[in-house]
């Protein structure tokens, strides 16, 4: 069991990410205008979506984790804010990949954007997921 206060994130945290993740992705990678929004969006504005929603995600994580008396340090704060951007990007790119929509050898900026638009929204719900475990392990 990981400690939010201690900079670790085990394979039990990294497996909640993950669960959250699919949770929001897999019905999002499926849905036409993800496609239609990768090709169209510049660049540009894919990346403010991607900025804002890394400063949203930071504020829940550090609400949520540093709540009921367990601060987060500032290691443990960004190694899970990198770990669960990282891991969720990872799983939208394979999702996109597996429905055939990750352009990634034809297209790569396409490909990026697209998962970048999948990804982030995701990763709410798998800190979502992560802290309801986190809260139930800690109130045992």
């Amino acid at each position: 069991m990981s400690n939010p206060a201690e900079p670790k994130f085990l394979w039990r945290d990294l497996a909640e990410v993950a669960i959250g993740a699919c949770i929001l992705a897999f019905p999002v990678v499926a849905t036409e205008e993800i496609w239609a929004l990768g090709a169209e969006l510049s660049l540009g504005r894919v990346l403010v979506f991607a900025v804002v929603s890394i400063f949203l995600l930071a504020i829940v994580i550090y609400v949520v984790h540093g709540h009921e008396g367990l601060p987060l340090t500032h290691k443990g704060f960004l190694l899970r804010l990198v770990v669960t951007c990282a891991a969720t990007f990872l799983i939208s790119a394979l999702l996109l990949f597996g429905i055939d929509r990750l352009d990634l050898f034809q297209d790569p900026l396409i490909a990026f954007k697209r998962t970048i638009l999948v990804a982030f929204p995701a990763t709410f719900a798998a800190t979502a997921l992560d802290s309801f475990a986190h809260r139930s392990r800690y109130r045992q």
